[in-house]
């Protein structure tokens, strides 16, 4: 059995508010309101990050679509759902 190697990235306030940003465009979100959105959301992943020492991927990705259920189901559905053909 193969090892798998273990890639670790750092968080980025940015990264998130751009990864956001992408997929609220992608679902064709007004400019102004993708933008304050993907704000928010960085905003609430800083905080919940702010007391972790090591946070996986999944996690993170789990606190980014859980703000966006509450902001806009359309772009949550796109972010969770990003690596299937919708």
């Amino acid at each position: 059995m193969a090892r798998r190697k273990k890639i670790t990235y750092e968080y980025s306030h940015d990264g998130v508010k751009q990864s956001v940003l992408r997929y609220a465009k992608g679902v064709r979100q007004p400019e102004g309101w993708a933008e304050q959105m993907a704000e928010r959301v960085a905003k609430v992943t800083d905080k919940w990050i702010a007391d972790k020492d090591l946070v996986t991927e999944d996690d993170l990705r789990e606190v980014i679509i859980a703000e966006l259920e509450r902001l806009n189901e359309d772009v949550a559905f796109a972010y969770r759902n990003h690596d299937k053909i919708i």
